[in-house]
C-alpha cells in the first residue's frame, strides 16, 4: 500500500511511504475507515484554477526558468499536481489590471469587438498551460459584467441589470468571444451566465434574478448559440454560493427547455458548508455539479486555509461534485493585483491597487520583492486530490469513525483506488483502512493529509 503524506508543521509534503496491507486484525472495530469500491457515484471531470488577467500578469513577471517550474508544478502530473480544468473571464473581473470590455461604448452591433486585450497576458498564459497539461485542458468562461452601456446603471461595477433591448446583443457577445478564442487556439467548452448573479459589488457585477437567468438562456443565449453553430457549448447556471444552490436551480429549471439545455450548476464556497444543497440538486435534477470558485484572504493562516480547502473538497465531492476550479492561479505576496475591491481601490490611469487588507490568497504566490515563487500548503492540500485522482475516476463509498477525520475516495480508470484522509485534530490519530475485509493500520499526524493508493 503506497501512502503520500503532507504535514505542514514538519514541512513535509507528498512524502511517500509503503505499508504492507493487512497489518491489523480482520475483526478490528475501532478507528476504522471503510472503503467500498463496489458502490460508485459521480465521475470526476478535473481540478484546476482561474486564468485571470492578474494571474497572467504575475506569470509574465517570472523568469523563463520560473515559468517552467510554475507550469510543471501545476499542470504536469509526474512533476506536479496534474491540473486539467480551468476558468477565465469574459471582459474584466476584479482580478484584472483595470476595467475593460471587448467593444467600444455604444456599439450595439459589436463591430468593434476584439479580444486584443487578452492576447497580452491571458492567452499566452493559457497556451503555456495547455502545453504542459497531460490531459485536455477543459476551460469554461464567466462574465463579471456586460459593458456598462448595456446595463441599467450604465456602469460595469456596483450591480445593475442588463437592459431589455441589449439581451440579444449580449448573447451574441458570448458567441463572438468563444469564436475569437478558438481563432487563437483556445477552446472554451462551457460558459456560466454570470459570476455571482445576486452580488452587488464595488467591482464588476450584474444582477440576475432566477427568472432573468432562465429567460436569458431560453430566449436569447440558447437560440444565439444554435444559430452560430455553437450548440455544443455547455451552459452552467448559478455560479454563486451554496446556500441558494437548490432553490436557484429549482426556479431556473421550471422551464423544461432550460432544464434540457443546461449542463451543470456551479457554486462558490463563501456562505458556508451547505453540502446538502448540492446533494439536493443532484437528487432532484441530476445535473453535473462544479465548484467554480474558492479562495481565502491573503491574511489567513496558510495551514488553516489549507485545511478549509481539504474539508471543502471532501464535502463537495462527497456530495456529487465532479470538478473543482479554484480562484486565481497566481497572485503576488499582497494578494493582487486587483481593482475596485474597496471604496478606495478603483484603478486610476492604469494603476492598480494592492493592499493586504483586501487581497486574496492563491495556492502559488509570487514574492515580487524577493522574486521567488511560494508554493503554499493550499497547493499541496489540493494536490492530494488533483495529483492522484484522474479524469474519469468514480467516487466510491467510504465511512469514517470520527468528526476530526475527513475522507473521500475514488476509483481511477486504471482500477487503482485513491483514498484521501485528513486529520484536523491537534493530536495523532489512528486510522484502520478496511477494504475487502483487509485491515491496514496507519497513524495520522496532527493537522495532516494523506492520499492512500490501494
Amino acid at each position: 500500500m503506497k501512502i503520500f503524506t503532507s504535514v505542514p508543521a514538519k514541512d513535509i509534503y507528498f512524502m511517500e511511504t509503503n505499508i504492507e496491507a493487512g497489518n491489523a486484525p480482520e475483526k478490528t472495530e475501532m478507528g476504522v475507515i471503510n472503503v467500498f469500491d463496489e458502490i460508485e457515484y459521480q465521475s470526476v471531470l478535473g481540478f484546476g484554477g482561474a486564468f485571470t488577467e492578474s494571474s497572467a500578469y504575475n506569470y509574465s513577471l517570472l523568469t523563463k526558468k520560473q515559468k517552467k517550474l510554475f507550469m510543471e508544478r501545476y499542470f504536469s502530473r509526474e512533476n506536479g499536481i496534474g491540473y486539467n480544468f480551468g476558468r477565465t473571464h469574459i471582459n474584466s473581473c476584479d482580478f484584472s489590471l483595470d476595467i475593460y470590455a471587448y467593444v467600444e461604448s455604444g456599439d450595439k452591433e459589436l463591430k468593434t469587438f476584439s479580444i486584443e486585450r487578452d492576447k497580452k497576458y491571458i492567452i499566452p498564459f493559457i497556451k503555456d498551460a495547455m502545453s504542459y497539461c497531460e490531459d485536455e485542458l477543459i476551460l469554461f468562461a464567466s462574465p463579471w459584467s456586460p459593458p456598462g452601456f448595456m446595463k441599467e446603471n450604465e456602469s460595469a461595477v456596483r450591480g445593475g441589470s442588463l437592459k431589455e433591448d441589449y439581451k440579444e446583443c449580449w448573447a451574441r457577445y458570448y458567441a463572438k468571444y468563444i469564436k475569437a478564442m478558438a481563432d487563437e487556439g483556445v477552446t472554451i467548452s462551457a460558459i456560466t451566465i454570470q459570476n455571482e448573479p445576486i452580488a452587488i459589488q464595488s467591482w464588476e457585477s450584474c444582477y440576475y434574478s432566477p427568472e432573468d437567468e432562465r429567460e436569458f438562456i431560453e430566449k436569447y443565449l440558447s437560440p444565439v448559440l444554435d444559430s452560430e453553430g455553437l450548440s455544443h457549448i455547455k451552459i452552467i447556471i448559478w455560479d454563486h454560493n451554496k446556500e441558494r444552490v437548490y432553490d436557484r436551480s429549482k426556479k431556473i429549471f421550471k422551464s423544461k427547455a432550460v432544464m434540457d439545455r443546461v449542463w451543470a450548476v456551479g457554486h462558490h464556497w463563501y456562505s458556508g458548508n451547505h453540502f446538502d444543497g448540492l446533494r439536493l440538486v443532484h437528487e432532484q435534477f441530476g445535473k453535473v455539479l462544479i465548484s467554480t470558485e474558492n479562495c481565502g484572504s491573503i491574511n489567513e493562516d496558510p495551514v488553516g486555509l489549507a485545511e478549509k480547502y481539504g474539508k471543502e473538497l471532501c464535502g463537495d465531492f462527497g456530495n456529487f461534485v465532479s470538478a473543482l476550479c479554484d480562484w486565481n492561479l497566481l497572485l503576488s505576496e499582497k494578494g493582487g493585483p486587483f481593482h475596485n475591491r474597496s471604496a478606495g481601490s478603483a484603478s486610476i490611469a492604469g494603476m492598480v491597487f494592492e493592499d493586504k487588507a483586501h487581497g486574496c490568497y492563491a495556492p502559488v504566490l509570487f514574492d515580487t520583492e524577493n522574486k521567488e515563487l511560494i508554493f503554499s500548503p493550499v497547493y499541496y492540500y489540493v494536490g492530494h486530490f488533483s495529483k492522484y485522482v484522474r479524469r474519469g475516476a468514480k467516487r466510491i463509498a467510504t465511512t469514517k469513525y470520527c468528526e476530526q477525520i475527513y475522507t473521500v475516495a475514488f476509483k481511477n480508470p486504471d482500477g487503482s483506488i485513491a483514498l484521501i484522509m485528513m486529520n484536523t485534530a491537534n493530536r495523532e490519530m489512528p486510522a484502520v483502512i478496511r477494504h475487502c475485509d483487509v485491515c491496514t493500520k496507519v497513524m495520522m499526524d496532527p493537522h495532516s493529509i494523506m492520499t492512500v493508493i490501494l
